[in-house]
């Protein structure tokens, strides 16, 4: 089960058993003519899983399962098949190596497993069970899941990849150049030997063949997705910032750099358990000594003694590439919890906690707020209305009605009820892991910047009265995030819609306003894009990433290379802002790629997302990249 799930599960399980509001800032004159920027961020989706059977418009070349010849239109495998064909892998030593050696390829995939797909009717999740609607002679490549799953349907969910730090650096390699080994890595690590009672062990990692699955828009999946992507700017280059889960990403999103374990802001060194060691245990092919969303997520990765660590740097130091890991610094690569509540309160810390500590990471948020540029970061399950609106709540109410005790006097009882099915149905809906900035302490503790983390229902208020911030990030429900096993891409997919369709329905609103739509991370799922490392962290494979606006290039498929990271460098030149700090991404200067090109030809280097915009006279799209190149 992902740590998404764990998190959630955890909530479900909890409730089973009026602020000052500030005005907006007067945001500086931008840049472009873009003065509304909205982002957001479902999850766990590659961009092959969901565009690889894209076809786009004449005149435009794309980079996917479908042009590569990996698959046919109709799904099948087609003639270039062999290239994305998976194999068996072993570790040459008894140590971590981010390059396996490649053995036979495998006969057929094996079976795609039910692992974190939530049952609507109990709200437990399913284990590693087989997942008898796909075969179990699957070529061992990729394979459309709609030929056995709707896309549509209220049996959409399938099950949940394993998508970790350690692990997606044994999948790619690093630069994804030999892609064989994804199915190999999942199935011997899963996520890790310290989730518990239930969770993977030694030679059953509870991982099968579901993240070679994809989607097929040349079939009729994703038909929203599709028409957004033939309209507006679709990057077929864009990658998460970080090899492994959510909340890393997510912290990259909003500071373009990693959380670090610290101790009232001074670097310390984590509890024992919780630091990482991907050697492989004895007598196992490739499942890591100390690893899980109860075990092991921290790296010290200044030290090539410490477990995994070499095998990384030696691949960096081969490329040239700095680590840009500090001395006596333990960085959090997997997901622990966010260290504070909804309410601002802290969270308990200590060994058995996985709750990371307070950060002083320096946020966009609070750069904007520093330079008059006003903002809001909208994590669906914030606002009361989210709660109790959402679908969820007479399903928990009913469940905790019948738990708690008749014989409680009124009206003692039904304050019982209803707060632990508020606090039940908020950890359900809430993605606390993707409200990074929550991490904060210097925003968290400062009530006029605390005051700008918000819900979905306080961003449908200020779209309907046109009160948008200048900057926006936006982040869904879980269940309707697309992640895979409690959600589904299709839900992801409306939520969008609907999005759109409320900005658009207010003119003056959409008429400067650019909306990004893109994932946290892939989800351990396959994908055939180049990686481009940029350090010890990342970055990681491709994922979905779409420009939404009225300036964005019709119908454009953009190759030019970028990631999380290429958000902030947007913001930045739009809105006049500096890099965030010295050391992150956002300094890296913009990419030099020949045409039809992946990789930049001075790495490490990431764009600023300005090609994939059409401004006119004073505002062209090649001045915003010679500001990001003298950045």
């Amino acid at each position: 089960m992902s740590g998404k799930n764990s998190i959630l599960y955890s909530s479900l399980a909890l409730g089973i058993a009026v602020a000052l509001h500030q005005a907006p800032a007067v945001a500086q004159t931008p840049a472009t003519p873009i003065q509304h920027l909205i982002v957001v961020v479902g999850e766990n989706v590659t961009f092959d899983t969901l565009f690889g059977a894209y076809q786009p418009p004449q005149g435009q070349s794309i980079k996917n399962l479908l042009s590569q010849g990996i698959i046919n239109a109709d799904g099948t495998p087609g003639p270039h098949f062999a290239k994305a064909m998976q194999r068996q892998g072993h570790n040459p030593t008894d140590k971590y190596s981010a390059r396996p050696a490649r053995d036979a390829a495998l006969d057929v995939l094996p079976q795609p497993l039910q692992i974190g797909i939530l049952d609507s009717t109990t709200l437990q999740f399913k284990g590693g069970i087989p997942d008898m609607r796909f075969p179990t002679d699957l070529a061992a490549g990729p394979f459309q899941i709609t030929k056995y799953v709707p896309y549509a349907s209220a049996d959409s969910a399938t099950g949940d990849p394993a998508h970790r730090f350690f692990q997606m650096w044994q999948q790619t390699g690093g630069n994804n150049r030999d892609h064989s080994l994804f199915t190999w890595v999942a199935t011997t690590v899963g996520t890790g030997g310290d989730n518990g009672v239930d969770g993977p062990k030694p030679g059953d990692a509870q991982q099968g063949g579901e993240l070679m699955g994809f989607f097929n828009m040349a079939e009729g999946d994703a038909p929203i997705f599709k028409q957004l992507a033939k309209n507006y700017a679709l990057s077929d280059n864009f990658h998460q910032s970080i090899m492994g889960g959510t909340g890393a990403n997510f912290f990259a999103i909003a500071t373009g750099d990693v959380a670090v374990y610290n101790h009232a802001g001074v670097l310390d060194t984590p509890p024992a358990n919780q630091i990482e060691n991907p050697d492989p245990q004895a007598g196992t092919e490739n499942f890591y000594t100390q690893d899980g969303y109860k075990g092991g997520s921290y790296v010290n990765c200044s030290d090539a003694e410490q477990p995994g660590v070499r095998s990384i740097l030696n691949i960096l130091r081969e490329r040239r590439i700095k680590s840009r890991c500090e001395k006596g610094a333990y960085y959090l690569v997997n997901n622990y919890d966010t260290p504070y509540n909804v309410d601002g309160s802290a969270k308990a810390l200590g060994a058995d906690k996985f709750v990371y500590p307070p950060q002083t990471v320096p946020t966009i948020g609070e750069a904007l707020s520093a330079n008059d540029v006003s903002w809001k970061w909208y994590t669906a399950g914030r606002d009361t209305g989210d709660v109790t609106h959402d679908a969820l709540y007479p399903m928990i109410r009913s469940l905790v009605n019948s738990q708690v005790p008749a014989a409680i006097p009124e009206p003692t009882r039904t304050q019982m009820v209803d707060q632990q099915t508020y606090v039940s149905t908020q950890g359900a809906v809430y993605n606390s892991i993707g409200d990074p900035i929550n991490a904060s302490a210097n925003v968290v503790n400062t009530p006029a910047l605390r005051e700008h983390l918000k819900g979905m229902e306080t961003f449908l208020n200020d779209v309907g009265n046109e009160t948008l911030p200048a900057v926006s990030f936006v982040v869904p429900k879980n269940l309707i995030s697309g992640h895979p096993g409690y959600s589904a891409p299709v839900r992801y997919e409306m939520f969008i819609n609907d999005l759109i369709n409320a900005v658009q329905a207010k003119p003056a609103l959409w008429a400067n306003t650019a909306i990004i739509i893109t994932t946290d991370e892939g989800g351990g799922y396959f994908d055939t894009g180049s990686i481009q490392n940029l350090d010890f962290f990342g970055d990681g494979p491709r994922i979905p990433f779409l420009v939404v606006s009225p300036y964005a290039k019709k119908g454009h498929v953009d190759h030019v290379y970028q990631d999380h990271a290429s958000i902030l460098k947007f913001i930045e030149y739009n809105w006049k802002l500096k890099p965030l700090s010295s050391r992150s991404r956002d300094n890296l200067p913009n990419p030099v790629q020949p045409k039809h090109a992946y990789l930049p030809v001075n790495q490490p280097a990431i764009g600023n997302l300005v090609s994939m915009f059409e401004f006119s006279d004073d505002h062209e799209s090649d001045e915003g990249e010679k500001h990001a190149e003298k950045k």
